[in-house]
């Protein structure tokens, strides 16, 4: 199956984003910190998944990696780290479509994964595509390289648990809200 976002984000979001880029590079740090303790979580919750752990402490070590190259150039920006998260609106709602019981959780926290991971490169290629700034928009275009990668990692992670139908079904669903929780949030200089 695959994957492909049900709502595309329009070039105008990112020349806005552009506009706060110091905003943008604060909530990338803090959305760069929360991936990786996301695959922390993960391992914490279910170590009896022992299948996934390298990956899941792969792709925690990367993401902190891409943490300290955005925390590298809001040093040179004379920015600091928020000392809280602040509230992701879409998280939030797209949390809403978590399932309760514990197999449903897991699978449904592995599947968003992966779709915040496919909105977040997205987002970052268009960011590179409108940055003025030559280090910005070299950063972002290949962030949204990497990010990638990771894109159906955490739905392969879940292939292994889960019969491939009634995961694919459920991306389909999770992809359908999400596109409906990114289509009526309103446009902020942030990743989601």
């Amino acid at each position: 199956m695959k994957l492909e976002l049900h709502y595309q984000t329009p070039i105008e979001w990112a020349e806005q984003a552009y506009e706060g880029i110091d905003d943008f590079l604060q909530d990338h740090a803090d959305s760069e910190r929360k991936v990786s303790n996301l695959c922390l979580s993960i391992i914490t919750k279910y170590p009896n998944r022992h299948e996934i752990i390298d990956e899941l402490t792969q792709i925690a070590v990367e993401e902190l990696l891409h943490f300290k190259q955005v925390f590298d150039i809001m040093q040179k920006r004379n920015l600091t780290l928020r000392s809280n998260f602040k509230q992701d609106q879409y998280i939030k709602q797209l949390s809403e479509i978590v399932r309760e019981d514990s197999d449903g959780r897991f699978m449904d926290r592995l599947i968003l994964a992966s779709i915040a991971e496919m909105r977040g490169s997205e987002r970052f290629g268009l960011l590179g595509q409108v940055a003025t700034d030559p280090q910005i928009a070299k950063f972002y275009k290949n962030l949204h390289i990497q990010e990638m990668e990771h894109i159906d990692s955490f739905i392969k992670m879940a292939k292994i648990y889960f019969p491939e139908k009634s995961v694919n079904d459920r991306v389909k669903q999770i992809l359908e809200k999400e596109a409906e929780v990114t289509a009526s949030l309103p446009w902020r200089p942030a990743l989601h």
